[in-house]
C-alpha cells in the first residue's frame, strides 16, 4: 500500500486545533498508510502524546521534528496577524529535515479540516513546479505585489494547503532562497511566508482546484478558468475546508461550516475542548461577514438584477456622503488644532 506524507506546524497553543485538521485527514483517508511530519518548538510531552495516541488509533506513523527557532531569530510576525506564529516559517526547513527518499509531502495549516479522500494529490504530475497549490484573492495592492515580485497579470497562491515537491526544492536550492528573501525583506512582507512562497514560485506553481481551499461564508470564486464540473464541486462536495483570515470555527461566534471543525476534534480524543473569544476588534466584522454571506446565500438569487444595481448605487451614494463628512471632519479638526497652537505661542 502507498505510503502517503502529510506535515504540519503547531506548538502547545495550537494542539487542539492541529488535532481536529489531523484526525480528519486519518479518519478520511482509512484506506491509505499515513505518515504525519509534525514540525513544533519545544512541543510538551504530554501534547506530543495526545497526538501519537490519536495517530496510533488510526495506525498512522508520526514523527516529531523538534525546530531550532534560533535560526529564525530575524523573523518576525505582523500584530494583525493574531492568529500566526513565528511556527509559519518551520515549513521551509522540509527539504532537509526530511529523508531525500520523500519526494514530495501535503503540508496543512491548522486551521484546515479534510473532508474527503486526498490520494489524488499525491499523483498529480509536478515536474517543474515548486508546489501545488490552490489561487488566492492577493495581492491585495500593487505595493504588495511588488513584495512577492509578481507582474500584473501573474496569480498569487493561498499557502495553507501545499502539496510540496520536495525534489524541485533540493535541485533549485529552494531553503536556502526562502530564508534569504524572508530575511530580506523583514517588516515589509503583508502575509509573512505566504509572501516569501509565492515569490520563489511564480510560474512555477500548479493551480488546484478550488474544492481544495472552501472557505466559508464565501460564494464560489469568480475565475473563467473553471468548469462548471469545479463550480459544483467547490460548492457541493468540496475537499478541503480552509478557515481563512480572522474567521476561525474555535471562536466564540458561530460561522457555517464549523460544524465540521467540532466534529473531528470530537473523535481526535482532545480532552476538554475549549472556544476562545474572539477580539473585540473583528467582532463587528464577523457578524457583518455572516449577514453578506446569507444574504448572497439565500436573498440574492432571487433578486432581479435592476433591483440590485440600484440598491448597489444608493449603498455607494450613502458611503461616498459619509467618507465626505468624515474628511470635512478631520479638516475642520485640523484648521482648529493649529489655530490652538498659534493662539499657545501668542501668550
Amino acid at each position: 500500500m502507498e505510503l502517503f506524507h502529510i506535515t504540519c506546524s503547531t506548538d502547545d497553543n495550537y494542539v487542539q486545533h492541529c488535532m481536529a485538521m489531523l484526525c480528519s485527514v486519518l479518519e478520511n483517508n482509512r484506506e491509505h498508510n499515513v505518515f504525519i511530519h509534525l514540525l513544533h518548538h519545544s512541543l510538551s510531552e504530554s501534547s506530543q502524546q495526545l497526538i501519537s495516541e490519536m495517530a496510533k488509533r488510526y495506525e498512522a506513523e508520526i514523527c516529531f521534528y523538534d525546530i531550532d527557532i534560533d535560526q529564525l531569530s530575524g523573523f518576525s510576525i505582523a500584530d494583525y496577524h493574531p492568529n500566526l506564529s513565528i511556527a509559519t516559517y518551520f515549513r521551509f526547513f522540509l527539504p532537509s529535515l526530511l529523508d531525500k527518499s520523500i519526494k514530495r509531502v501535503l503540508y496543512l495549516d491548522c486551521d484546515v479540516i479534510v473532508l474527503r479522500d486526498v490520494s489524488e494529490l499525491f499523483h498529480i504530475d509536478l515536474d517543474g513546479y515548486g508546489v501545488a497549490a490552490v489561487k488566492d484573492f492577493t495581492p491585495g495592492s500593487d505595493e504588495h505585489r511588488r513584495v512577492m515580485g509578481l507582474e500584473l497579470d501573474d496569480r498569487a497562491f493561498c499557502a495553507g494547503v501545499l502539496m510540496i515537491n520536495l525534489e524541485y526544492w533540493r535541485d533549485y536550492g529552494s531553503e536556502k532562497r526562502l530564508f534569504e528573501y524572508a530575511s530580506k525583506m523583514g517588516e515589509n512582507l503583508f502575509m509573512e511566508d505566504q509572501d516569501v512562497l509565492n515569490h520563489e514560485f511564480k510560474r512555477r506553481w500548479f493551480q488546484l482546484p478550488y474544492k481544495y481551499g472552501y472557505t466559508p461564508m464565501s460564494i464560489v470564486p469568480l475565475d473563467n478558468s473553471q468548469k462548471w464540473a469545479d463550480v459544483v464541486e467547490y460548492s457541493l462536495k468540496p475537499s478541503i475546508i480552509h478557515y481563512a483570515s480572522y474567521v476561525k470555527p474555535w471562536l466564540d461566534i458561530r460561522i457555517p461550516y464549523d460544524r465540521y471543525y467540532w466534529k473531528y476534534l470530537k473523535l481526535s480524543g482532545f480532552p476538554n475542548p475549549c472556544m476562545t473569544p474572539c477580539l473585540e476588534r473583528y467582532k463587528n466584522s464577523v457578524r457583518i461577514t455572516k449577514v453578506r454571506y446569507y444574504l448572497n446565500y439565500y436573498v440574492r438569487p432571487f433578486v432581479p438584477n435592476i433591483v440590485e444595481i440600484i440598491i448597489k448605487d444608493i449603498v455607494d451614494v450613502f458611503t461616498l456622503l459619509s467618507y465626505v463628512f468624515t474628511r470635512r471632519g478631520k479638516f475642520k479638526e485640523y484648521r482648529l488644532k493649529r489655530w490652538l497652537k498659534k493662539y499657545n505661542k501668542m501668550f
